[in-house]
């Protein structure tokens, strides 16, 4: 066990008592306590923590009238909207399982999570209709419900989206109608029998450390770990908001950094949530920041950088927030020194992964105290340790790297129906990130190095081998390596090519157009680079390593026959 050195500031303890209660429950004290309070704001429509209770019981029944039962898997396919937060309060108080799809994915990737998680239900939006029908034969879904934006838009701009733009979205065919089973639900709370540190709550699917995407199952303690821990981060302001807080939905709730911070701690501090379904329309996340004078807001660092870039950025009052926290990937300390000079508060880094729910490292919330290119220090009931990748043992000289691992409440139990892989990760009670890190003599960590090939877009993982699995597939190309690349403080994918013998050379827009239904936007390469050939391994494999070196064409080996087809068998 490594010696504690860190330490938090006044009124934050090493360890907090999380209550043994599931997830739904916290929802209904907070709704008893603030049943008056404005629990969301959606494109101007306010819902309030009473109205949203009523929802989730009425839900809830429905989803029991079904056949939903303890244990079952119900996925939700949707963008940041209220009935996000209404389907998974109503899953967990049935004692099933919620697991979130991003509304990025393709049909494959919704395929392939539909199909290892065996969800019986799929709540979405009619925007995704097609999707789910073009899958569902393949999954073994029982129930399709289908809502709409328009359910909850205010007044004239509910009218004409369903008058104007919902027109062109599939109708409903044989699927279930979201707002009759609201209806249809009886207003009475369901009190599900739940093991609170064994049963699962939440199916977070991640692409792990091998490229295939596995479940990451996070119990109801997992879950109230987070949040009854993060909210005590605020304590480290020099002054804190006055009131309800005010906290920015920005981040996808569908991505765990999301789900644990936007949502979670703003249920537990009985806050007021805006959300926002595209975090790419940077003019409505400004806007909702300057209009409604929100303290609090979670994102990836290229959302800030962009933000303290804009053009536009004049327009709009920032000064409201009191703290930023970014996660997904590294802060660059030049995205930090801009977004602050722009807005005037106070920007942080954090760290986690979705197999810890996911925030297991923060700064203090306090310029004098935080450290810049860092992750800052582990939250409470948490323990990091650097640990030698040879010899397996911890690493007591500061500054050295070496592989970071994780102990707490907040770590998952395992990853669903899959025990090698649970295995791997899971050491004694450990989790072992697969990050290279250093920790310095006042116990702050920083990450020097991502797991190996790993490439993170906006917040988002992209592993090589899927990418590489599309290239493959077509036609004029013969071989491909997709690596990670800096421009500026982002990373984007990079795909090195070489053509079938006698094919021509495709442009970035035919590539792009190619990989359009085949990945999810963030996966996509934006830069392409031909080669005669690619550098391998001793066994044949393309070498990532190698091609991520400056002189990547210098490093080629002799050629091997068949290369591509030996890539699609295996």
């Amino acid at each position: 066990m490594p010696e504690k050195i860190w330490s938090y500031c006044e009124g934050i303890p090493d360890k907090i008592e999380v209550p043994l209660t599931s997830v739904v429950e916290m929802f209904w004290k907070t709704a008893e306590k603030f049943p008056n309070r404005d629990l969301t704001e959606f494109k101007g429509k306010y819902k309030k923590y009473s109205e949203m209770e009523e929802e989730v019981n009425r839900f809830a029944n429905s989803l029991k009238d079904l056949g939903v039962e303890k244990g079952d898997r119900v996925a939700c396919l949707m963008p940041n909207c209220p009935q996000y937060i209404v389907v998974f309060f109503a899953t967990n108080a049935l004692g099933a399982i919620f697991t979130a799809i991003s509304s990025l994915y393709t049909q494959k990737e919704i395929r392939y999570q539909l199909q290892d998680s065996e969800a019986k239900v799929i709540v979405t939006l009619d925007l995704f209709l097609d999707k789910i029908r073009e899958v569902q034969n393949d999954t073994k879904l029982e129930h399709v419900i289908v809502s709409s934006v328009g359910d909850e838009l205010p007044g004239i701009t509910a009218f004409l989206y369903k008058n104007v733009i919902a027109r062109k979205n599939p109708k409903v065919i044989n699927e279930l109608v979201y707002k009759d089973l609201l209806k249809k639900g009886e207003n009475k709370r369901i009190e599900t029998k739940i093991n609170v540190k064994e049963d699962v709550a939440l199916l977070q699917y991640t692409g792990g450390t091998t490229g295939i995407m596995k479940g990451a199952m996070l119990t109801n303690y997992n879950l109230m770990s987070q949040a009854t821990i993060l909210p005590y981060w605020d304590l480290w302001l020099p002054s804190r908001p006055e009131g309800q807080y005010r906290i920015s939905g920005c981040l996808p709730m569908s991505h765990i950094f999301g789900f644990s911070t936007s949502f979670l701690w703003t249920i537990a501090v009985g806050g007021l949530l805006y959300l926002i379904p595209d975090p790419r329309q940077l003019e409505e996340v400004m806007q909702s920041v300057s209009k409604h004078k929100i303290h609090f807001m979670f994102a990836v660092p290229i959302l800030y950088q962009k933000i303290a870039e804009h053009p536009n950025i004049a327009k709009y009052d920032l000064s409201s927030l009191y703290m930023c926290i970014s996660g997904g990937e590294g802060l660059p300390q030049s995205t930090c020194e801009k977004f602050e000079e722009a807005c005037k508060g106070l920007l942080i880094e954090g760290y986690g992964l979705s197999e810890s729910s996911p925030v297991t490292h923060v700064n203090p919330g306090n310029k004098d105290l935080r450290k810049l290119n860092a992750i800052g220090i582990p939250i409470p009931n948490t323990l990091a340790m650097i640990v030698d990748l040879d010899t397996q043992e911890e690493i007591s000289e500061y500054g050295k790297e070496g592989e970071l691992w994780i102990r707490g409440s907040s770590v998952m139990k395992g990853y669903w129906n899959n025990k090698e892989a649970s295995d791997a990760v899971l050491v004694k009670g450990w989790l072992r990130t697969g990050d290279i890190a250093t920790m310095d003599e006042k116990g702050f960590f920083s990450v020097v190095d991502r797991a190996k090939d790993m490439i993170i877009v906006s917040g988002y993982k992209v592993w090589p081998s899927d990418v590489e699995e599309v290239l493959y597939a077509h036609p004029d190309i013969n071989m491909a390596g997709v690596v990670q690349v800096k421009d500026g403080n982002t990373e984007k994918v990079k795909a090195f090519l070489v053509t079938e013998p006698g094919s021509k050379e495709l442009s970035r827009d035919e590539i792009k157009a190619y990989c359009k239904d085949k990945l999810a936007p963030y996966k996509i390469p934006t830069i392409i680079e031909y080669k005669e050939d690619l550098p391998r391994t001793a066994v044949g494999k393309v070498s990532r390593k190698d091609l991520r070196q400056p002189d990547a064409a210098a490093r080629i080996t002799t050629r091997a026959p068949d290369i591509k087809k030996e890539v699609i068998k295996k």
